[in-house]
């Protein structure tokens, strides 16, 4: 990506008076309470690069105070502060900033090559893609064309359109008038003739772009949420009535909309009604197939590509939540700069907590404020960010309080996440019990014979030099047949790959854990913070070091 999105200043847009957010070219998760402008900053960012390619009309009229599609901040004055969307953009080669406005009175990403392909790049997806998926009574068809209008064909790609992209093919005859200025005689004979052409051009095109979507999205269902179905479940999604246009005057004239419908086989077995069969879980795990299915069928080369979603995520639990976000910072979306907001505070900070290490690639706010008093971002540092201010400033009581709070949240996190365990109201368990109870969890996972005899206290440089970097002594053996070297062959590469994947991460973690338990009660103890015997800094930065180690290892989704 040699495009960064650095800067958005808006002014009287939407919930905004003046606001201004300072990315820097890095991925962005922010936390803001309903009302707070989340959604607003979503639509600015939707509204600026879809301007690119509008008319200069089509997008004077959001900043115009007389036009009733005006986008305003209805507390402020269109006089006295005018609206506008600013966006810097950051070449990373050159380091050399541009900057794009709109406005009532400048159109200046019309036609811009940057913000055009960064349009058709880009994705943006809202909770309500997953709504319309569920919201199908019991009793109709799962026709999904009106959402697929709104939220996916605007993204889509065609090599069929003479050039035209599908929404604009769409946009030509979606209104259902072929003859929008009542010509007659020869001239509106054209009129019929150039709707029917348009239409059979979208119907050709139709069916491809659906296929494309239903296929790609098996395949991830398949990679990333099929691993605990109990039966085979099976996705399609096709156009079962196409559209079409018939009839060469007013009188004969009908239209056909397009029909797609989606539908489930399990185990084999057609399932006519899967809004009814599946509960809501599954039904946006097979939603988000389907939507990030679009973002991948659908590429295109950009120097700038945003992923930016809004609430993606309310209906899931916060199990399948976690699995979404180890996708979208997985290799799939690697391509993007992506744009997380939400209003759950919750999941804020399981996505930073699982952000780990890579923090540093991100920004972490939230918005305070309202429409009518004004909206400011604020920077979200987390327990073990404040932490390493105290100790910074030398206010090391504080940075210790914040320590053990950060070692206690990743703690119950990990029995709740990777343990399963739901406390009853009222339950506590004190962060000795969580870590005897995390260790416990993470022991059972190894061999313990062979994690005291073989694995336990090897240095990370010397863990490759456990078994044998060839099978040539094997070969070589004129005591064994060919299908035994091939079973001990076999066997080597699987205690080769315990030994370099999963055994080493549960004994990183178990490490981790037990370095909290040795500097608990000196350092993380706040009982002991009073009493004669002083912290000391050293003592306060390798308890950070390790407190970030603890966090990062039980984040570790495979833990």
């Amino acid at each position: 990506m040699k495009s960064r999105l650095q800067k958005i200043e808006i002014t009287n847009f939407k919930a905004f008076r003046e606001f201004t957010l300072n990315l820097e070219g890095r991925h962005l998760l922010l936390y803001g309470a309903n009302g707070a402008g989340k959604s607003s900053l979503y639509w600015s960012l939707y509204t600026f690069l879809q301007s690119a390619a509008k008319t200069t009309p089509g997008v004077a009229k959001y900043f115009d105070p007389s036009d009733d599609q005006r986008l305003l901040n209805i507390h402020e004055d269109a006089v006295s502060k005018p609206g506008e969307i600013a966006i810097t953009l950051r070449d990373t080669t050159t380091r050399n900033d541009t900057i794009y406005r709109i406005s009532y009175t400048d159109h200046g990403t019309r036609n811009q090559p940057a913000i055009l392909k960064g349009d058709l790049a880009s994705d943006f997806i809202t909770y309500r893609f997953f709504f319309g998926f569920s919201h199908f009574s019991n009793k109709v068809s799962f026709d999904l064309w009106d959402l697929f209008e709104k939220e996916i064909l605007p993204f889509c790609v065609s090599t069929g359109g003479g050039g035209r992209m599908p929404k604009q093919m769409w946009d030509a005859i979606k209104d259902e008038n072929p003859n929008p200025y009542a010509s007659r005689g020869l001239g509106g004979t054209y009129a019929y003739d150039e709707f029917k052409a348009n239409t059979q051009a979208f119907a050709t095109i139709l069916p491809g772009i659906v296929d494309g979507i239903s296929k790609e999205a098996q395949a991830f269902y398949d990679r990333h949420f099929s691993s605990g179905d109990k039966a085979k479940i099976i996705l399609k999604l096709g156009v079962t009535q196409n559209v079409a246009a018939n009839g060469s005057s007013l009188h004969d004239f009908s239209f056909t909309r397009p029909k797609i419908e989606f539908g489930i086989k399990v185990d084999g077995t057609a399932i006519e009604r899967p809004q009814s069969f599946l509960n809501e879980a599954k039904l946006t795990q097979l939603a988000l197939s389907v939507r990030f299915a679009a973002s991948m069928v659908n590429l295109h080369e950009s120097d700038l590509k945003l992923l930016v979603l809004d609430d993606l995520l309310v209906s899931l639990d916060m199990d399948n939540r976690m699995k979404v976000v180890e996708i979208l910072l997985g290799p799939d979306f690697e391509s993007y700069q992506k744009i997380i907001l939400t209003h759950d505070r919750g999941f804020f900070e399981e996505f930073r907590r699982v952000i780990g290490d890579r923090h540093t690639e991100w920004c972490f706010r939230s918005l305070l404020g309202n429409s009518k008093d004004g909206i400011r971002d604020k920077i979200e540092k987390g327990a073990i960010q404040r932490a390493a201010d105290y100790i910074q400033s030398h206010d090391l009581e504080a940075a210790a309080v914040l320590l053990r709070k950060a070692a206690e949240e990743t703690a119950k996190r990990y029995r709740r996440v990777a343990m399963g365990e739901i406390s009853a109201p009222g339950d506590f368990h004190s962060l000795s019990q969580d870590l005897k109870a995390a260790k416990n969890h993470l022991m059972q996972k190894l061999p313990m014979t062979l994690y005291n005899q073989a694995i336990k206290g090897v240095p990370k440089a010397h863990r490759d030099k456990l078994v044998c970097a060839s099978d040539e002594d094997i070969d070589t053996d004129a005591t064994l047949d060919l299908p035994t070297k091939n079973i001990i062959k076999a066997q080597r590469k699987r205690l080769k790959q315990f030994l370099s994947q999963e055994a080493w991460r549960n004994l990183e973690a178990v490490e981790a854990v037990d370095a909290i338990i040795q500097m608990k009660d000196r350092v993380l103890n706040p009982a002991a913070h009073w009493n004669e015997s002083p912290l000391y800094d050293a003592e306060l930065k390798k308890a950070l070091r390790l407190v970030s180690a603890f966090e990062r290892s039980l984040s570790n989704p495979t833990i």
